[in-house]
Order: C-alpha cells, then sequence, then structure tokens
C-alpha cells in the first residue's frame, strides 16, 4: 500500500470535476475568489510506475466525438447549408437527442453554428465577434418564425455579453463593459420575446432564455421559473440543474441556508427519471463555485446522487467524473479530525466499489489533481492488493488486480 505522505500534494478540493462537469454541460458564472487548481505532480506516483495496467487518456474519448459533431455542423454553417442546419437543430432538440456521456446533440450542433463565433471571443476580437452576430442576425431575418434560428442569435448575443463581462480582471468592472453585457442580453431578450419555450416543446430555447436572468432586472424573480420550465421541458439532463445551482449562491440569487432546499426540491422534480442525480449535481457546481463541498449536504443522499448520474449513462466521461469526485471527498474527509468516522467510511467504501464496479480508464481532465488524484484512489480501493505487490488491470466490469503473471 502506498503510504499517506506520498499523497501529501493532492489538495482538499472537489473543484475539478465539478469544473469539468460546468465546463461540458453549460457556462456557469464563476466568482471573482475562485482559484485555480494547484500544479500536476512532475512524476507518478508509485502505484503509477509499473503498476498500473489502465488506458490513461488526457481527456475523455467522448470530447472528440463531440469536437467531431461541432467540426461537422462548424463546415455546414460555413458552406452557408442553413436550412439544413435548423432542420437538423430542431429534429434533435425536439427529440431530446443525446451525444455520448450524455451531452445533448441540439446543444453541439448549436456550437457548430457558433464556432467562428466563439473563435473571436477566445481571442478576443470584439469586432470580428459583432461581425459573426451580423452573420446569425441575417440568419435569422431570413427565418423569422424558427424559433431555432432565434435561439443562435440569441444564444450569440449572451455568448458576446459574457465573454466581454469574463474578460475583465479584478471585481470591478468598467462602465463601458458593462453596459455591452446589458446591452446584449437586451437584445437577446428582444430576439426571444416572440418564443415561448413550452409553446415550442423546446429545451434549447428554454436554456437560453434562462441565461437572460445573468443580466435583466427581475433575474432573481424570473430564474427559478424559467429553471423549472427548462428542467420539465429536459428533465433527464443535468445542464438545468448544474446552471441553477450557481445562481442559488449568494453572490448571485440565493443563500447558503436556503440552498440544500432548492437541491432538494429540484430532486423532487426529476426524482422519477434520475433519481437523485440532481441533487448531486446542484452540490458539484455549488463546489466549484465555492471552492468547498457546502457543509449542509447530505452526504448519503450526494453519493447517491453521483451513482445515479453515473448509471444513466453507464460511460467512462461520467464514471470518471464521480470517481474524481469521491477521491477528492474521502481525502477531504481524511484530514478531519474525526478521522475514522462513519462518513468517511462511507465515501470510502462508495469509492472503492465505484472503481472495481464501473471504471476502465483513466481521464486526467476529471482529476483535479492528476495522477496524483488517481493515485491515492487505488491506495484507497486497493490497499490490501497493492500492499501483496499486486497490479491494477481492468477487469470484465471495472478495476481488479492480480500478481503479474
Amino acid at each position: 500500500m502506498v503510504s499517506t505522505p506520498q499523497f501529501s500534494g493532492l489538495t482538499t478540493r472537489l473543484a475539478g470535476p465539478a469544473r469539468l462537469l460546468a465546463a461540458r454541460l453549460g457556462q456557469i458564472a464563476r466568482p471573482a475568489h475562485t482559484h485555480a487548481p494547484p500544479p500536476m505532480p512532475d512524476r507518478p506516483g508509485a502505484v503509477l510506475r509499473g503498476r498500473l495496467h489502465v488506458p490513461i487518456r488526457p481527456v475523455p474519448s467522448e470530447a472528440a466525438l463531440w469536437e467531431g459533431i461541432v467540426a461537422e455542423w462548424s463546415a455546414i454553417a460555413a458552406a452557408e447549408r442553413w436550412a439544413d442546419l435548423l432542420a437538423a437543430l430542431r429534429r434533435a432538440d425536439q427529440a431530446r437527442a443525446g451525444a455520448p456521456g450524455g451531452r445533448r446533440l441540439a446543444g453541439l450542433i448549436s456550437l457548430g453554428a457558433r464556432h467562428p463565433l466563439t473563435a473571436t471571443l477566445t481571442r478576443r476580437d470584439w469586432p470580428a465577434a459583432e461581425a459573426e452576430i451580423d452573420r446569425l442576425a441575417a440568419v435569422q431575418s431570413a427565418h423569422p418564425e424558427d424559433y431555432v434560428a432565434a435561439h443562435l442569435l440569441a444564444q450569440a448575443h449572451l455568448d458576446y455579453g459574457w465573454a466581454r463581462r469574463s474578460a475583465e480582471p479584478g471585481p470591478g468592472l468598467p462602465r463601458e463593459v458593462w453596459q455591452a453585457f446589458l446591452h446584449h442580453t437586451a437584445l437577446a431578450e428582444a430576439v426571444l420575446e416572440p418564443f415561448d419555450p413550452i409553446e415550442e416543446m423546446s429545451p434549447l430555447l428554454a436554456g437560453t432564455r434562462y441565461l437572460l436572468v445573468r443580466g435583466i432586472e427581475d433575474g432573481d424573480a424570473m430564474c427559478r421559473d424559467w429553471y423549472e420550465d427548462w428542467s420539465d421541458l429536459d428533465p433527464t439532463n443535468p445542464e438545468p440543474h448544474s446552471t441553477h445551482a450557481v445562481h442559488l449562491l449568494p453572490h448571485w440569487f440565493g443563500s447558503l441556508g436556503s440552498f440544500d432546499d432548492e437541491a432538494r426540491a429540484a430532486m423532487k422534480r426529476t426524482r422519477h427519471c434520475s433519481g437523485a442525480s440532481a441533487y448531486a449535481m446542484f452540490y458539484l457546481a455549488a463546489t466549484d463555485s465555492l471552492g468547498d463541498l457546502p457543509l449542509r449536504v447530505d452526504l448519503a443522499l450526494f453519493l447517491q446522487g453521483l451513482t445515479d448520474f453515473y448509471q444513466a449513462t453507464g460511460c467512462q466521461y461520467r464514471a470518471n467524473i464521480v470517481a474524481g469526485a469521491l477521491t477528492e471527498l474521502d481525502h477531504s474527509l481524511s484530514l478531519d479530525a474525526a478521522k475514522g468516522s462513519r462518513r468517511r467510511q462511507l465515501v470510502s467504501e462508495v469509492l472503492a466499489a465505484h472503481l472495481r464496479e464501473n471504471l476502465r480508464e483513466f481521464h486526467l481532465s476529471a482529476w483535479d489533481n492528476g495522477e496524483a488524484g488517481i493515485q491515492y484512489a487505488l491506495g484507497q480501493a486497493f490497499a490490501t492488493e497493492l500492499a501483496r505487490g499486486e497490479h491494477v488491470y481492468v477487469g470484465p466490469e471495472g478495476l481488479t488486480t492480480h500478481l503479474p503473471t
């Protein structure tokens, strides 16, 4: 077994898995005080050197498939095949079609259509970004009755406004940046105004409308209703929960005192189809934003929610998110004064079972501490086996150990 001092570089934050989830399920607000994760270790730990026979990938294999979908529809948009793109976007939205890992296909098609805009925003070329918005405005003008064309234009305005706001360092925003953010939010609201997500039966439209809460005067009053519409339209999608949870924290429209009630209410709305997953999504998003798991969390319910989140797809993308989250939580509890508490024992048991039953490859992007986190998890799950000199392999379902032959 690897001794505890070898894991001294492992931090106690749960933020890495949550940040990964939030980035891939939807853009969420991040307060200025959130700090970056620690640097990764230079070399693999003792367990990894020659004793781990499990694929380690920098990013999920699902990510390559997502990028391929985005690239395909970006090319179609570049070829001005807008009728084909809008029809495909509408079909994917209405079908709630899922891509690998549980991401919504409609969201990926939309990203493809907006890819040139995203590129300009990444390099902070604001005039070029405005030109891309004008391009999507022309598409919307040619299809004024099509709600997906309205979605693309409104989402482009929101992308631009949020990028300008997020690009400014420090706690304050220059007046012109704040005005640009509000202006583009207002333009997005005007584009969406003729369309109702419920009437259109459109989760895509509901998700774009929800993001208006960041820049409209009555955002605090509308966020819960619009979240419920979005979640009701696509109850198996974790994105509404991850996005809404951040807006229920103190730096937006909520408080820590009521956060658990909100998480339970979200779970109750979707429990019929996704178990306790919504509860875990709320707390993962909150942890990413705050830096620590809120104290009022019901640990057993949180663990059940992580399990339900994984089981909805059974994919390695989600398996790694859950494994990384459990590892960070286990380590944080190991530093607690009550080191042998039932809470840590419960987390350790769930982590070990998850590795043995579900994990078949490692995605470094899902582990806040990279190989150090993987090493720690293996040391917790296979302590006895590693002490006997066994190696870690991929078994019929998850990870297993045996002496090398």
